[in-house]
């Protein structure tokens, strides 16, 4: 793994006690390891005041926030999720306790989710955001400290990787928004959704401490997807949904699909078709194209994601939509089996070269030979 550019933090206090104190180190070490760091925490913990002299020489330093000597801290990253600095990057870690940049398809889902959330949410007084930092009342910290027996310090807040909250009038926004903090703390409207993307150093931060917050908190759904591997070692590609009942998280029994109240309608988060091309097979998993957050529109009768809307869009140039709807039923109605690669190839060739006036009845024919859809495709 490629070690992160860091600059040298100046030593800690020297001579003035009889002890050493943690020694400076660049904390994106591949061969600083899990055990070694938890070595360096219980050393931080043992010598608090050194440490805290370390903290106070970075350029970043903020004295009103309470620092996790889990953690590392540099001058230009910090494995902190929690710590919210311009120019200060966050760096997770890896199975081995090394530490690397937050996966590139992980962002991307956080991207996703929060431009189709605020597709599905026009009009309603909400919508998607991702990476915001949120600052929770102090009982609410509380509480999930006592339910995860962690001493958890109440601090500046987390920052969800997506999450649904109220649309916000200028005066709103710098009321409970300050410095673009969402202040749950000073009376702002409880996100109802969050959405959390497992990586391998936070599994389980996201699914117990962080579950025990948000449902503190009132967020009345809770997602999180896992990539594939990161709950557990080769944990399956996954999306999980928690609902609040009674002021815990009650698990949907795990499905493909979950029906959100907050979006009212089916959401998924399913792979890119890209990903099952021949020239992706070769790629690294991190590369591949990241998977899709979408919504189920029972106007259109079809699952949607911004991406897969810009498409469309593109192909149904000069093509009607009620009649590609119409189709489109017809194609989930005699062809159920067909996946959602298959359909747009039908599209794009509708098109290209137009849908021909017997489509409806070669489609329904289709349905009696499934093995030979592909004659649909012949539009000449």
């Amino acid at each position: 793994m490629a070690g992160v550019a860091v600059r040298e933090r100046p030593p800690a206090t020297v001579g003035t006690h009889s002890r050493d104190t943690v020694p400076a180190i660049d904390i994106a070490d591949p061969d600083m390891t899990r055990a070694a760091r938890r070595a360096r925490a219980a050393r931080r913990r043992e010598y608090l005041a050194e440490w805290q002299r370390e903290l106070e020489s970075l350029c970043h330093f903020d004295p009103e926030f309470i620092y996790d000597p889990a953690h590392e801290y540099d001058q230009e990253a910090t494995t902190d999720p929690d710590y919210d600095v311009d120019g200060v990057h966050f760096l997770e870690f890896d199975a081995d306790g090394v530490v690397r940049p937050l996966e590139k398809r992980a962002r991307k889902v956080q991207e996703r989710g929060a431009d189709t959330s605020s597709d599905m949410l026009v009009g309603t007084g909400l919508e998607g955001d991702y990476e915001r930092l949120v600052r929770f009342r102090p009982e609410t910290i509380e509480h999930a400290n006592q339910a995860t027996r962690q001493s958890h310090p109440v601090r500046k807040g987390v920052r969800p990787d997506m999450l649904v909250r109220a649309v916000m009038s200028p005066s709103e926004r710098e009321r409970f928004m300050p410095d673009g903090v969402l202040r749950l703390d000073l009376g702002a409207p409880v996100p109802p959704l969050v959405l959390e993307v497992v990586s391998t150093g936070s599994a389980e931060r996201d699914l117990n401490y962080k579950k025990h917050l948000y449902a503190a908190a009132g967020i009345s759904e809770y997602l999180v997807y896992d990539l594939g591997g990161k709950r557990r070692s080769g944990s399956p590609r996954a999306l999980l949904m928690y609902r609040l009942e009674g002021g815990s998280y009650r698990q949907t029994p795990m499905a493909d699909e979950y029906r959100s109240a907050v979006f009212n309608t089916r959401v998924r988060i399913m792979p890119d078709a890209r990903e099952r091309e021949e020239a992706q097979q070769g790629v690294p998993e991190e590369d591949r194209s990241p998977p899709r957050f979408q919504w189920w529109d029972p106007a259109v009768e079809r699952w949607r994601d911004r991406e897969s809307d810009l498409k469309l869009a593109v192909k149904l140039t000069g093509i009607q939509e009620g009649q590609v709807r119409i189709l489109i039923q017809a194609l989930d109605a005699f062809l159920p089996d067909l996946g959602d690669a298959d359909r747009e190839r039908i599209v794009e060739a509708w098109s290209v070269a137009g849908i021909p006036d017997d489509m409806l009845s070669r489609i329904m024919e289709a349905g009696r030979t499934p093995d030979e859809w592909e004659s649909i495709l012949d539009v000449s």
